[in-house]
């Protein structure tokens, strides 16, 4: 039930800010956009439900077929055990979003949440089945592979879903707030850039909650407030209004042409 709260309240105080105080102008009708976007975060969470947290009798399978034990968590304090399972899942999901930019079938499969013309928070939802599926997949295999404990996944998985609707909303932070948290935070201007229609924009700033990734790797991106004014949404070689249709964006790993899935 806290998680379902947490979710829901993410999502509709994003919604009222940019209702409020929306920091561009639309260029395309929100309704049909959004309701398709929320239609493939329906769809998304029947396929998450299929991999929600998988019992010890997974891990216990996943040893006989490896034809190894795997490693016990080996953190007992708990603070401890939270601040590097919380560090090693966040750098887990900025490997696979990399990867998703950097494997022509992975960004395929990536592409329909980048050609958004009007990134709002409902962006933060709108990601293809096979994506959701390819992630799901790798994500737990991973968690049950290191035996990360379900409680730290869970926290985790809130923060990156929380943190992913303030990302993608229409608003603006304060200044001085951006310049606060943008050194260990992904914030709303910092992963603006990375919905560019420009190559080397969007292919930077992968973090999800922490941005040192970013930083670490030499993957991190900043341009200025008035740069930010001017950056056009999506993927260059899709036609924008077809973006809007659900039928064009359920083909979109399809659609993609082949010398942009091979950059």
């Amino acid at each position: 039930m806290a998680s379902l709260v947490v979710i829901i309240v993410s999502l509709l105080f994003t919604a009222l800010w940019e209702v409020c105080l929306p920091r561009r102008r639309r260029e395309f009708p929100a309704l049909r956009r959004r309701l398709g976007n929320l239609g493939f975060w329906v769809a998304n969470l029947l396929i998450g439900g299929v991999f929600a947290a998988p019992d010890s009798t997974v891990r216990q399978t996943l040893s006989s077929l490896s034809g190894f034990e795997l490693p016990s968590w080996p953190i007992g304090d708990t603070g401890l055990s939270l601040l590097a399972g919380f560090l090693l899942l966040d750098l887990l999901q900025y490997l696979v979003h990399r990867l998703e930019h950097s494997v022509p079938l992975l960004w395929r499969l990536h592409a329909l949440h980048h050609s958004d013309p009007d990134v709002d928070v409902t962006t933060a939802v709108r990601h293809h089945p096979l994506e959701i599926l390819f992630t799901s997949v790798t994500y737990w295999l991973a968690v049950l592979a290191l035996g990360i404990p379900v409680m730290i996944v869970g926290i985790h998985a809130l923060a990156v879903f929380s943190t992913a609707a303030l990302q993608h909303g229409n608003i603006r932070l304060p200044e001085w707030l951006e310049r606060l948290l943008r050194p260990v935070l992904v914030t709303t201007d910092m992963h603006r850039i990375h919905h560019s229609v420009v190559f080397e924009e969007a292919n930077s700033n992968y973090g999800a909650v922490l941005s040192i990734w970013d930083r670490l790797f030499r993957t991190y991106t900043s341009i200025s407030r008035a740069q930010h004014e001017g950056i056009v949404f999506g993927i260059r070689e899709l036609p924008r209004r077809d973006c809007l249709k659900p039928s064009a964006m359920f083909l979109t790993p399809w659609r993609i042409p082949r010398a942009l899935a091979m950059n």
